[in-house]
């Protein structure tokens, strides 16, 4: 099976370069795998650099996002990718030994060919992880670190969401996801609920650790609470198709311990147009 190595940036070709080449250096790789970056600022220096970096890459390509940028372009590559397994990474994320032989060999079963991989999340001090997301709400999210119970490091277990700066599937389960999402948020219910529509699971490998970096000493990509509120309404009135849904009535109770009514309606009617209810 072929292997895609895949990732979208927004002003961060250090991120892009410590990524791709610590995988090149430190990992076992095909010979033919695929390197695509996904850049939601192409006309940027840094995506000067990012295409000087690609060229002397075998099989690396550089792939411009013209009119919008947002972390949702990520899941453009299975638009793009020749592999038939595209592992996704943000583009500031280390992976642990041997990740790439647990991944193959999950994928080389056939009973899992629907299901969306990852692994535990690594923090700084690299002893403490989470091996997925709790789905309850955390002011401006949805969802809480955790770690789920491990009786035998050697397989995966199925989990409730995880972060999605590392996870894999195979293109042939893959089914795009809806149009409109805008800026940074609300990915990582939607995408699993997404995964299990198609008949999937979303599963934790134990060993299939991955490190990611949570601080910048200078933000260049914006955050804004707006489009954050917008994507979950989008994504769960996509998911669950009416307001009144149990999921999408907690969430908005939620929401008006945060926000006010005035800015909330807003993303609501914004959403359901989108979302055509």
């Amino acid at each position: 099976m072929k292997l895609t190595i895949s990732m979208a940036t927004f002003n961060d070709y250090d991120g892009v370069y410590f990524t791709i080449q610590s995988l090149r250096a430190y990992h076992k790789l095909p010979k033919d795998v695929e390197f695509l970056v996904l850049d939601n600022n192409p006309k940027s220096h840094h995506a000067d650099a990012t295409r000087h970096l690609l060229s002397s890459i075998p099989n690396a390509t550089h792939i411009p996002i013209e009119g919008r940028r947002s972390s949702w372009t990520k899941y453009d590559v299975f638009k793009h990718a020749s592999g038939d397994i595209i592992l996704n990474l943000d583009c500031h994320v280390l992976l642990a030994p041997r990740f790439f032989g647990r991944l193959f060999k999950h994928f080389e079963d056939p009973a899992n060919r629907l299901d969306m991989l990852t692994g535990p999340v690594v923090f700084n001090s690299l002893k403490s992880f989470a091996t997925g997301l709790n789905p309850v709400w955390n002011k401006h999210d949805f969802g809480c670190w955790m770690r789920h119970e491990v009786k035998d490091a050697r397989s995966p277990i199925e989990i409730e969401m995880q972060g999605m700066g590392c996870f894999a599937a195979r293109k042939d389960a893959w089914v795009d996801i809806p149009d409109g999402f805008s800026g940074f948020g609300a990915e990582e219910w939607f995408m699993a609920e997404h995964v299990r529509r198609w008949g999937g699971r979303v599963m934790c490998h134990p060993k299939m650790r991955w490190i990611h970096r949570f601080r910048w000493p200078r933000r260049e990509y914006p955050l804004r609470l707006d489009d954050k509120i917008f994507n979950y309404y989008l994504g769960w009135l996509n998911l669950y198709k009416t307001l009144d849904h149990p999921r999408i009535e907690a969430m908005t109770r939620h929401w008006k311990t945060q926000v006010s009514e005035e800015r909330l309606n807003k993303a609501i009617r914004e959403a359901k147009v989108l979302a055509n209810t």
